[in-house]
């Protein structure tokens, strides 16, 4: 049956993608399959939670705000002991403090900067090893989000900026999972790997950051496949996430974005499906579901350039208002290093 299913959507995308209808009967199939993923879904029981999550040690990278600070809680709550890292020791501490309340019997903070490649291993991969003894989770969260048209602004197209960026969001990622790996083999452990819709669908107004994404995703799915052909105990999944509203993107980027609220992402509800996915090892976490919709409409839909840019204002307007996001940006310290 559920081979029919995907069958069918797929022969329907192809139809609605040959004729009139494309700009929006593409939406059809990708619709029918986010219908059939929520209907398989469900929620894990508590001791399902608790062999997952019980005393297990987790490295937290980019755990100072955002997704990471989520995690930390509920990863907290489920009596995991956890490591912290961010770039900024006093909103590490702060969330140190909250994850202790919140259940965890062990907490530790790692102050790093990922722009700096060569000593995230040392600083903190061993670090954490050599504090607890072992490894069981690696999420990698971190990430810097550059984000405006990239012809717009000349800082972007700086060979240094360039290389920062891709340093923080692609080759600390892969110093991190490719020197864990051996540690996680004792343990049966998990990577996690932060991602994006991005890393799929290209947006006028994130270039660099959607080549970062598509690079993360490029490589861990690559590496994905290598660990379940060489038959290993360490699993992997991948995040590719929307727009989730977190605290700092509601008050530097949401009061400029015209996003329709159902292709927003709530934060709890983000994490829950992370920590679920956690403990099912399964390959993709797709959420919000409706970016589904997206991913079709982006694959299947020739005229995908023309639907995305309809909603968006003149390319002037456009580069005026990430001006004025980038300005606050800068008095709020949204996005200065590696979050």
């Amino acid at each position: 049956m559920k081979k029919w299913l995907i069958v069918g959507v797929t022969i329907l995308g192809m139809v609605c993608c040959s004729g009139t209808l494309a700009k929006v009967g593409v939406f059809i199939p990708g619709l029918l399959l986010f219908c059939y993923i929520c209907s398989r879904t469900t929620r894990l029981s508590a001791e399902q939670y608790r062999e997952g999550f019980y005393n297990k040690v987790v490295l937290l990278c980019g755990a100072s705000s955002g997704i990471g600070e989520e995690l930390a809680y509920q990863l907290a709550s489920k009596h995991c002991q956890l490591v912290l890292v961010a770039r900024t020791e006093a909103k590490l501490l702060r969330v140190k403090e909250g994850a202790l309340k919140a259940g965890s019997p062990r907490v530790e903070v790692i102050s790093y900067d990922f722009s700096n490649v060569k000593k995230c291993v040392s600083t903190v991969l061993y670090k954490t090893i050599e504090l607890y003894g072992r490894l069981d989770y690696l999420i990698l969260n971190h990430g810097l989000m550059p984000n405006g048209p990239f012809l717009g602004f000349p800082k972007q197209q700086d060979p240094e900026f360039i290389q920062k960026i891709y340093n923080v969001n692609v080759f600390s990622y892969i110093q991190l999972a490719t020197h864990a790996i051996p540690h996680l083999e004792l343990t049966g452990g998990h990577i996690h790997v932060t991602s994006s819709m991005a890393g799929e669908i290209p947006q006028i107004i994130g270039g660099l950051y959607c080549a970062t994404k598509h690079s993360k995703n490029g490589f861990f799915y690559s590496l994905q496949q290598e660990l379940i052909h060489k038959r290993s105990k360490v699993s992997l999944n991948i995040g590719a996430f929307g727009l989730i509203v977190t605290r700092e993107m509601k008050d530097v980027i949401m009061k400029k974005m015209n996003m329709p609220k159902f292709l927003q992402g709530d934060l709890k509800r983000c994490v829950q499906v992370i920590l679920d996915n956690l403990v099912r090892r399964e390959r993709t976490i797709t959420f919000p579901p409706t970016n589904i919709a997206f991913r079709f409409n982006w694959y299947l839909n020739p005229f995908f350039h023309e639907f995305f840019l309809a909603g968006i204002t003149d390319y002037n307007s456009l580069v005026k208002n990430h001006t004025t996001i980038h300005e606050q940006s800068a008095k709020t310290g949204y996005q200065k290093g590696s979050s």
